[in-house]
C-alpha cells in the first residue's frame, strides 16, 4: 500500500456519439463513492471523468443528423456533464479529448513514442470491429466466428498502412509487472484473463487510421494519418494531470472500467506509459497502481 496522501482514480471516459445510459452513471457513481470516502480519511483527491469525442461512429452519428462531429460532440458531452452535476458527483475534472489540453499532451507523446522508435509506420491486414473500433487478432476472429463478440455484427477485413506501437516488446515487462504487483487487476478473474491473452503472444498494435476526414489528432509529421481513437482516449489520464499543480497525482491509484475495455487499459496503456517512462524527463511517468474491472449493463437480456 502507498503512503503518500495524494489519491487519483479515473472513470472510463464515455463517447459521445449518443447521450449517457445507466451504465456511464453506474461506473461515475461507484468512482464518486470511492472518492468521497478517501476524502473522508484525510487523502488529497482528484477524481477525473470525462468524455471520449474522436471515435468515427461520432462523426457517422453527427452526419446522421445533419451536423458537423465537433457540434454533435459538443452536444453530448453538455448532457453528460449536466447528468453528472444532476446527480452530485464530486469530480474534480472533466477532460474532453476534444480540448487543446488533451491534443497539445498526446501530440507530444506520440512525437516522443516516434523518437524512441516505439511507434513506427508499417502495414496491417486484420479484422477489425467497427462498433468497438478495435482490431481483433485472427485467433480471437475465428474464435468468434468472425463476428463481435459484444454485438453479434460481422468482423470486417481491413488492409491499411498504420502507424504501430511496438507490444510486442514489452510482453516480458507486462508479465514482471503483473507477477510483482498481483492486485493490479481486480477482480482475480480478470487478471487471469489478461495473463493468458498476453501468454499467447502480443503483437504490435496499429495507433492510426487514414480517411478520418479531419476527426481527431493527426499523426505528428504525417496529417493523413489521425491517431487511432483508443491510443488517444487512453492518454486522458494522464494530460489531464501533467501541469505542475497536478503531477503529484499520479500514477493514478484505480481506473475504474468495465471489464470489455480491460485489454486497451491493463496491457497497451502500462506498455505504453512504460515506453515512456524510460525517455529522460520522463521518470515520473509510471504504470497506474490498479485496475478495476467491473461487469457491464446489457439491455434487451
Amino acid at each position: 500500500m502507498s503512503d503518500r496522501n495524494q489519491y487519483y482514480i479515473t472513470t472510463p471516459i464515455y463517447y459521445v456519439n449518443d447521450r449517457p445510459h445507466i451504465g456511464h452513471v453506474y461506473s461515475t457513481t461507484v468512482a464518486d463513492a470511492v472518492a468521497r470516502f478517501k476524502r473522508l480519511r484525510g487523502l488529497d483527491v482528484f477524481f477525473l471523468t470525462g468524455t471520449d469525442e474522436h471515435a468515427a461512429k461520432v462523426a457517422d452519428k453527427a452526419a446522421e443528423n445533419g451536423v458537423t462531429a465537433q457540434e454533435w460532440a459538443d452536444r453530448n458531452a453538455e448532457y453528460f456533464e449536466r447528468t453528472f452535476n444532476d446527480l452530485g458527483t464530486t469530480h474534480d475534472d472533466f477532460i474532453r479529448t476534444s480540448q487543446d489540453r488533451h491534443k497539445e499532451g498526446v501530440t507530444r507523446y506520440i512525437s516522443q513514442l516516434m523518437e524512441t522508435g516505439d511507434v513506427y509506420l508499417g502495414e496491417y491486414e486484420g479484422w477489425y470491429d467497427a462498433g468497438q473500433e478495435e482490431y481483433v487478432p485472427e485467433n480471437k476472429a475465428r474464435e468468434y466466428e468472425f463476428k463481435s463478440p459484444i454485438n453479434g455484427k460481422p468482423l470486417v477485413k481491413k488492409s491499411e498502412k498504420n502507424y504501430f506501437f511496438k507490444l510486442s516488446e514489452y510482453s516480458d515487462a507486462l508479465l514482471a509487472h503483473l507477477e510483482q504487483q498481483p492486485d493490479f487487476i481486480v477482480p482475480e478473474a480478470r487478471m487471469n484473463e489478461l495473463v493468458g491473452r498476453i501468454n499467447e503472444g502480443l503483437l504490435d498494435v496499429p495507433m492510426s487510421r487514414t480517411g478520418a476526414a479531419g476527426w481527431g489528432i493527426p499523426v505528428p509529421g504525417d496529417s493523413e494519418h489521425t491517431i487511432y481513437v483508443w491510443i488517444d482516449a487512453l492518454f486522458n489520464y494522464l494530460t489531464t494531470v501533467d501541469t505542475e499543480d497536478r503531477r503529484r497525482f499520479w500514477p493514478a491509484d484505480v481506473h475504474l472500467l468495465a471489464k470489455d475495455i480491460l485489454w486497451f487499459h491493463a496491457a497497451i496503456w502500462p506498455a505504453m506509459l512504460m515506453a515512456l517512462g524510460k525517455i529522460p524527463g520522463n521518470e515520473w511517468i509510471r504504470v497506474p497502481r490498479q485496475i478495476c474491472s467491473h461487469s457491464f449493463w446489457i439491455a434487451e437480456g
